[in-house]
Parts: structure tokens; sequence; C-alpha cells
């Protein structure tokens, strides 16, 4: 063996999870991410000052050696919306020096058992969606007919065909982003609030030129807590499509962002 030649180290993998009043949920995805086999893996948690105590949960955990310097918290003052906080969180994790990027739920509905999935196919791609609408990904089986058609219209019908998108999951939230991809994208540009956020980090993205792929996921209800998504919120998801094209259709590979964010 060569003396004086240090090993290459693994990609620094963070993963961002958005949290409002989840603490029951945290305290078992913890563990659960921790145990995965992935080399150099760390967690951020941006927690909205959940009345239920889900940051100051995870300050307490961070203190134990398990979770030593791979579990960090960033703290807001107030629930702010899913676009806000994973703009603070996917920026914080660039300032920790990710190389690559993961954005998921609380709540189990995004399964960490699939993230060395989505890893491996990030070899190949910018921008990684776990997909429900790929072959092989599914829904929970207790969706009502309702909630199955909309969601499936939106994604498979509505989105693709107002900016078309190549993906068949453009509102899912299970993704993985190389560090270069987050910073072209410069996330000040992404201005969505809510739950079309997704939609329009994507459709920026493609608008880009990144490569984009999907990994088929099965998503389950939560078991834990309570879902955030409502009828209103899909409505107005779905007229914020014609402002996200609109406000962006003049984008191109060009106009990647090529300056660092710092820590």
């Amino acid at each position: 063996m060569t003396e004086g030649i240090a090993k290459e180290q693994p990609p620094k993998v963070v993963v961002v999870l958005p949290t409002y009043n989840e603490r029951d949920n945290i305290a078992r995805l913890l563990p659960a991410l921790c145990q995965l086999p992935v080399a150099n893996l760390h967690i951020l948690v941006v927690d909205d000052n959940s009345p239920d105590g889900t940051g100051e949960l995870v300050d307490e955990l961070a203190q134990q050696p398990v979770y030593a310097r791979r579990l960090h918290v960033l703290h807001r003052p107030q629930k702010l919306g899913l676009g806000p906080a994973y703009i603070a969180g996917f920026k914080a994790a660039l300032g920790l020096g990710a190389d690559l990027v993961i954005g998921m739920d609380a709540d189990f509905s995004h399964q960490p058992a699939r993230i060395p999935d989505l890893l491996r196919r990030a070899a190949d791609c910018d921008i990684v969606i776990g997909s429900r609408y790929v072959p092989g990904g599914s829904v929970d089986s207790n969706w009502g007919a309702w909630r199955k058609l909309l969601s499936y219209w939106a994604n498979r019908v509505y989105t693709p065909l107002i900016l078309g998108l190549p993906v068949r999951d453009a509102t899912g939230g299970f993704r993985v982003f190389h560090r270069a991809a987050l910073i072209g994208i410069d996330l000040d540009r992404v201005r969505a609030n809510g739950y079309v956020f997704l939609v329009e980090l994507i459709y920026v993205a493609q608008r880009l030129g990144y490569r984009l792929g999907e990994v088929p996921i099965h998503f389950p209800d939560r078991q834990h807590g309570e879902s955030k998504m409502s009828s209103r919120i899909a409505l107005e998801a779905a007229l914020r499509i014609w402002q996200i094209r609109w406000r962006h259709r003049r984008l191109t590979r060009a106009d990647r962002r090529t300056a660092r964010y710092s820590a």
C-alpha cells in the first residue's frame, strides 16, 4: 500500500427534513436514516417552531453520540410555508458542504429504505424524483377514489400538458439533487410557497437543461400526525401552474447560476 495517499472521501449526503408538529415521526425517522447503508450521511431538520416541541426534541437528540456531527437543526420563528422551508434547508445544506441533497417528508410517506435506490440513479442524473407514477410506483391502497384521481390527473395530465415536463410525478417531494444543480437553479428565483413549490423547482430545472430521472416508490399514508394537504391547497396549486409557466418561460441553459452558496 502506498503511504501518504489519502483515501477519497465518499460524497457528503445531507437529508433535509422540513417539520411542523412531527415530534412522534421524527423520533422514529432519525434512527431509520442513520441505519441506512449510506456513507457520510447527515441530517438537517428545518423546524417551523412546532408547538409540539419537534425542534426541541431534535436539539436533545443531536447531543447523543450516535448523532454526533451528523444531526443539524435549523429553527425558524414560525410556520412560513413549505417552499421557504425547503429553500432555507437547501441553502443550509449547501453551506454544510453537501455534495448531494435529499428532500423528503418527515412522516414516513417517503420511506427511508428507498434512499439508496435514489442515490444510485443520481449517478446518471442531476435530479432524481421518487415517483408514484412510473412503472413499479404506487400510492396507499386506502386512498379514496377522488384523491387518487386528483393526484393522477395533476401529475400525468394537467401539469405535463401546461409545463411540458418530462417527469410523471412533478408534485412528488422525495428528491435527490446534485450540489451543482441546486446552485445552478438559483433557489432565490423559486418563489412559490406551498406544495406548488415542488412543481416550480422541477420546471426551473427542466428549463435550465438539467437531467431529470425518476425511481418508483410506494407512497403510504402517514401513521402519526395530521396531513397538511387540503382541497383548497390542491386547487391553489393548480391555478399557480400557469403563473409558473409565465414566470420562467424564457429560462435557458445560459441562465444557470454559477456563484457558490457559502455557509
